[in-house]
This record gives structure tokens, C-alpha cells and sequence, in this order.
């Protein structure tokens, strides 16, 4: 799928919509018996977007998630006084990690 006219000129006139992805992936609607899609960006309307926005910010979150949790599980092994090559979980649950 190419990217519209259209929305290259919006990148171009709007630096923060640089990241504006060419395709959106829109949840299925189980009350609607509407299946899952992907939309073009520039064929979706302001419903789509919003139920796409919900999707990404799913994604985002886990991904927020993951990050918490390594920099958790860094702090605590350095805490118990791992170094560099050691094993953080080792560290952490029986004080070793090496």
C-alpha cells in the first residue's frame, strides 16, 4: 500500500504527524458483528481512529510494562550488589547472581 498525496503533505506541514502510520489496525466490534480490519489511514474516519488509538495505547502500555519491570529487576540486583556480568536473578532471589 503507497502512502496518499494527502498524507505526505500533512507530514511535511505538520512535523509532530511524522509518525502517523500509512495503516491502522481497527478492533473487532462484537455488539456490531464487525470484524477486525486494517484501513488506510487516509479511508479512516474519526471512529476508527479512536478505536485504533485504544488498540496502540494496549500496545503501548505492555510495552511500558516490560520496560518497569527490567528496570525493577536492575535496580533490585544492583542493590544486592550484582555487578556487570552477573546474573540478575540469581542476584536477587539467593544473593549471588555470579
Amino acid at each position: 500500500m503507497t502512502t496518499s498525496a494527502a498524507v505526505t503533505a500533512l507530514r511535511k506541514r505538520h512535523i509532530w504527524l511524522d509518525a502517523l502510520p500509512d495503516t491502522i489496525a481497527i478492533p473487532a466490534l462484537e455488539a456490531r458483528q464487525r470484524p477486525a480490519t486494517v484501513k488506510a489511514i487516509e479511508d479512516a474516519t474519526l471512529d476508527d481512529i479512536a478505536f485504533a488509538m485504544l488498540v496502540t495505547e494496549a500496545e503501548f502500555n505492555a510495552v511500558g510494562d516490560k520496560l518497569h519491570a527490567l528496570r525493577k529487576l536492575y535496580s533490585l540486583a544492583r542493590q544486592a550488589g550484582a555487578l556487570g556480568a552477573d546474573r540478575a536473578v540469581g542476584a536477587i532471589s539467593d544473593g549471588g547472581g555470579r
